[in-house]
Order: C-alpha cells, then sequence, then structure tokens
C-alpha cells in the first residue's frame, strides 16, 4: 500500500521513504523478453539473445537447426569441464541464477548476492539453478525463488507448471533434475 502508481502519468513512486524495491530478481529477464518481443512484432526470427545468465531463442537457426546453449559449470575452477549440459532449444528461454560470479569475499568466505529470506544471508542451498521455459522474465523469476527453496519443494513447485524445467546443482556439485529437463540435453 506504500506503492502508488499513476496510470495516467505512467508513473510510480513509494510514499514512505524508508523504503525501496529491488527488481533485480526478474529485472534482466524482463527486458530480454521485451526486446524479445519487439524484433518479434518487427518480423525478425531465427535469433538468440544472450545477456548475462538469460538466454532467450526465438524460432530455429538458419540452417533449421534448433539453437545449442551451455549451462556454464559453477565450478569456475574446473577448466576441464566448462560447461555441465548442453540443451537444444528454440521458442524458449534458459536462466541460471548462481553464487558464482556476483559475490564478495570476507574472511575467505565468499557472500552472493541471492538472498535467504529467513536467514537474511545468501542461500547455501545450491550454487546454480537453471529455469527452462518460454518467458525469460518468467525464467528469472523461478529461478531466483527456487535457490531459497528445498529441493523437493521447488521440484513440487516445477512440477506443477505447465512447460517449465529446472536444474539445480547442490553445493557439492551434484546436479538434480526436474522431470522432462533432461529430454533438451544432448551430448556435446
Amino acid at each position: 500500500n506504500k506503492v502508488i502508481i499513476d496510470t495516467e502519468k505512467s508513473e510510480i513512486y513509494i510514499s514512505d521513504e524508508n523504503i525501496s524495491l529491488d527488481v533485480g530478481a526478474l529485472a534482466k529477464g524482463y527486458a530480454v523478453e521485451k526486446i524479445a518481443e519487439y524484433m518479434k512484432q518487427n518480423g525478425m526470427d531465427g535469433y538468440l539473445l544472450n545477456v548475462g545468465g538469460n538466454v532467450r531463442a526465438v524460432g530455429n537457426r538458419r540452417d533449421g537447426e534448433k539453437w545449442k546453449v551451455g549451462i556454464e559449470n559453477p565450478d569456475t575452477e574446473n577448466d576441464e569441464k566448462p560447461y555441465i549440459e548442453y540443451l537444444e532449444i528454440n521458442d524458449m528461454s534458459l536462466v541460471t541464477s548462481g553464487s558464482y560470479q556476483r559475490f564478495y569475499t570476507v574472511d575467505g568466505k565468499n557472500y552472493h548476492h541471492i538472498i535467504d529470506p529467513e536467514t537474511l544471508m545468501p542461500s547455501e542451498k545450491y550454487l546454480s539453478i537453471s529455469v527452462l521455459c518460454e518467458s525469460s522474465a518468467y525464467a528469472d523469476a523461478l529461478s531466483t525463488a527456487l535457490f531459497s527453496m528445498e529441493l523437493e519443494n521447488g521440484r513440487k513447485l516445477i512440477e506443477s507448471l505447465t512447460d517449465v524445467e529446472a536444474m539445480w546443482v547442490t553445493t557439492d556439485g551434484q546436479q538434480k533434475y526436474s522431470s522432462k529437463f533432461k529430454d533438451y540435453c544432448i551430448q556435446e
């Protein structure tokens, strides 16, 4: 009730100076989706947008094949395996949220940017979570939300959604999948 939306002026403001909004959990995905919509409306097809962890495939490649995309290995020290999965997609988004790129170190401990709402500290359940669905904004929001959920609760959520799949990488490096995620995976 402190967020005021003035539709006539196309303005939003907050009536309490002590409140702020952080749209980081979906802003990039939303922007990618808006770019894809604009390109489609202007007759463009068959392209891949890659905006730092948010990949949006529209149509197929020029040769008619699906787009091949990779999920980065969150173990950034592993030079022999830079990607942990490869997928073929079209008309879909693949969004990965992770603890391994945006962080700072204090006394030898890394603190990343995805905050657990219960502890108010960086979530320590996963190294990365990748979500596959049509909308980059939706995938962005889901990958961030799943980061603070227990694996089984996250799986239940993903399995309850239509045309949404996910892959979790646990802190010990195990890869866990929703029921149909592997259907998109290929050997590289």
